[in-house]
């Protein structure tokens, strides 16, 4: 059974309400500083694609005018590193059609997210190894058998 119209609820939005992205969209101010940032982003992907992971997963780019591509590393280490590869990096950019004549490092400490995952465990218990033990059985005799042998008694405490 329907409900009369009169006691159907209607949904009137006020044209003052907005999307977080149609202000972004809307505001000069933000749009500069959404598109900027994703600028960054873009630049960032790239720049971590010709860098060794140790490196790329600790810089990002801060900004990018007048031919000169600014990056923050994590660490002074990091930075030094990465300033030995700069005229390497620039030619590899230079190559993707994006032309620098500077490279700019500096150390930003603690703005740039570390990417590893703490939770994963590094040693294995006798249960997870259990396969590994198993193998170890159907295995001729040998150096890998032997070892893996001595690893299981160790691991199950004989």
């Amino acid at each position: 059974m329907e409900a009369p119209p009169s006691c159907v609820p209607t949904v009137n939005r006020s044209p003052n309400h907005r999307t977080l992205a149609g202000v972004l969209q809307s505001e000069p101010e933000l749009a500069g500083w959404a598109e900027r940032h994703r600028r960054e982003a873009e630049l960032t992907l790239l720049v971590r694609k010709h860098l060794p992971r140790p490196i790329a997963e600790r810089i990002r780019v801060t900004g990018s005018r007048d031919g000169v591509l600014e990056l923050a590393a994590g660490s002074g280490a990091i930075a030094a590193a990465l300033r030995q590869r700069a005229p390497d990096l620039r030619r590899s950019l230079a190559r993707d059609g994006r032309d620098f004549d500077e490279i700019r490092v500096r150390v930003q400490v603690g703005t740039i997210p570390d990417t590893r995952d703490k939770t994963s465990q590094h040693q294995w218990d006798s249960r997870q190894a259990a396969p590994l033990f198993a193998l170890a059985d159907r295995l001729p005799d040998g150096p890998l058998k032997a070892a893996i042998a001595r690893w299981s008694r160790r691991a199950r405490g004989r």
